[in-house]
């Protein structure tokens, strides 16, 4: 049995499956609140935040290390996500962040959000170089967006209570993306929101940029709430049908 669990082991580590980029909120790195430069988890470069914070108004913009559940969804991992707030109308608050290499074929990005109140804009952008491959805006409802070669979409999107918001992109040509976007609350709209292709991308995926800009108020129903960053390897069709061969093999010595 040793032996058997630790082939599967050494089949899974062959088609790439585990995380190759990854962060979460209860890093050490944000142990003391998150601020610019701070680079936490695998595979990105540091933090590049920007905000228009008391910029000569009673203007309210910035980032912190939170309990999503203070505001929306629980997407904590030790109790903790990352948080950005902005407000009133003219509050921005942004926070870039590359990767240390671009995505290539085959890498499939994962976000997970909390959101609660739907005023103002609040999001994140995929994106090559400064150009939007991907977007994902809550502001009036909830939006697809993209620079290249898909109509932006509006959804159905009932704001409040506990939204957890799970973006899933994948790379699918040098050129090509998947999305996928589901929303799962005890309130209102449930199950996948958006889902299609973005194809004409000119760039590599190379930096990701999230944001929260123009709510009403500084309640936590308005933050945007964000954790769980990941990018891993999504085996090709080939290789999961040798992978299932070789299982397939692999129980049948076992039993004889």
């Amino acid at each position: 049995m040793k032996k058997t669990l630790l082939t599967l082991a050494s089949l899974a580590l062959v088609t790439g499956v585990t995380a190759q980029i990854a962060d979460i909120a209860s890093n050490a790195a944000y142990d003391d609140g998150w601020q610019n430069g701070d680079n936490g988890g695998t595979g990105f470069g540091a933090w590049d935040l920007t905000n228009n914070n008391n910029n000569g108004t009673d203007v309210f913009a910035g980032y912190f290390i939170g309990d999503s559940t203070d505001g929306a969804a629980d997407i904590n991992t030790g109790g903790e996500s990352f948080g950005i707030y902005a407000n009133p109308g003219s509050a921005f608050a942004t926070a870039n962040r590359s990767f240390t290499s671009a995505l290539s074929v085959n890498d499939q990005f994962t976000i997970n959000l909390g959101v609660n109140f739907d005023n103002g804009n609040k999001g994140f952008n995929l994106r090559t170089g400064g150009t939007t491959a991907f977007g994902l805006n809550v502001g009036g409802g909830a939006q697809v967006n993209t620079a290249f070669t898909n109509n932006p979409s509006t959804a159905v999107y009932d704001y409040g209570g506990d939204a957890l918001l799970q973006a899933v992109i994948t790379v699918i040509s040098a050129n090509s993306l998947s999305y996928e976007v589901s929303r799962t609350s005890s309130q209102g709209t449930q199950d996948v929101l958006f889902s299609g292709t973005v194809t004409g991308i000119s760039g590599a995926l190379d930096n990701i940029e999230l944001y929260n800009s123009g709510t009403d108020s500084g309640d936590a129903q308005n933050n945007l709430y964000f954790n769980n960053l990941s990018v891993t390897q999504v085996p090709e069709p080939s290789t999961l049908a040798l992978l299932g061969g070789l299982l397939a093999m692999i129980c049948l010595r076992r039993r004889f």
